[in-house]
């Protein structure tokens, strides 16, 4: 018998916990893009990807962003899982990682920023490709590079999809404590969450053709499901222990 909440009931719930906390969700969001698309146009200005060595420095100082972001994922991890146990949330509780715990923060992220650069890598080929364009073994082996590296790092997301909440909920835990508590809930439920996620390809193309302005609502909610999909995980988890 499926104990899990269904993909409807899911999105029901989000829903329903949203409603009228949508001005401060799409705030936090706008604070957490902005800070993030600033940073990284400033940092595209001063670095030229056409050339190997640019792309290597760009992807160095991508592990630097991504430890920066890391500090918005675990405030917007507070904010949902908050939504999701029906309590008040303000847009101060998206900095809620800085401070003390952004060392933890910073451990955790670095996994996945690493991580996110391996896959990267085939971007490195961008040089080559520009200059023989013709040549068709080269173009094979980016495709095949590319194919592998989302692969593993849709996998890597899925399996790791829970650290931030457990961060919140077990502040004891250790970095590596809490990946491997992921993994541990994770594991015969990635199949589910990507599912999931594949469902709101109709609602994303639908935000695309509105030129990304509706992301600010639809993003925010699918955050809403994932912290609700992570709760129903947990509540499975603690009546099996």
């Amino acid at each position: 018998m499926n104990e899990h909440l269904s993909s409807a009931s899911l999105k029901s719930l989000a829903k329903g916990q949203l409603l009228g906390k949508y001005g401060t969700v799409v705030a936090a969001y706008a604070i957490h893009m902005g800070c993030i698309l600033f940073t990284s146009f400033m940092v595209s200005m001063f670095i030229d990807t056409a050339t190997l060595i640019g792309n290597i420095i760009y992807l160095l100082v991508s592990v630097l962003l991504s430890l920066f972001g890391g500090l918005f994922v675990y405030g917007e991890a507070y904010i949902y899982l908050k939504i999701a146990c029906n309590q008040p949330v303000t847009v101060s509780d998206l900095f809620c990682g800085f401070g003390s715990n952004a060392e933890k923060i910073a451990r955790v992220q670095i996994v996945f920023a690493l991580v996110a650069v391996i896959c990267s890598l085939p971007n490195l080929m961008t040089p080559m490709l520009t200059q023989h364009p013709e040549n068709p073994y080269l173009m094979l082996t980016y495709v095949i590079l590319m194919i592998i590296t989302t692969t593993v790092n849709v996998i890597f997301s899925l399996t790791f999809a829970a650290s931030f909440y457990l961060m919140h909920d077990f502040p004891n835990y250790t970095p590596k404590e809490i990946l491997m508590q992921s993994y541990k809930i994770m594991k015969g439920n990635r199949g589910r969450l990507f599912y999931i996620e594949l469902s709101f390809i109709p609602l994303l193309l639908l935000g695309f053709c509105s030129c990304c302005v509706t992301y600010l609502w639809i993003l925010p909610y699918m955050e809403a499901v994932q912290a609700n999909f992570y709760l129903d995980l947990i509540k499975k988890r603690n009546r099996n222990s």
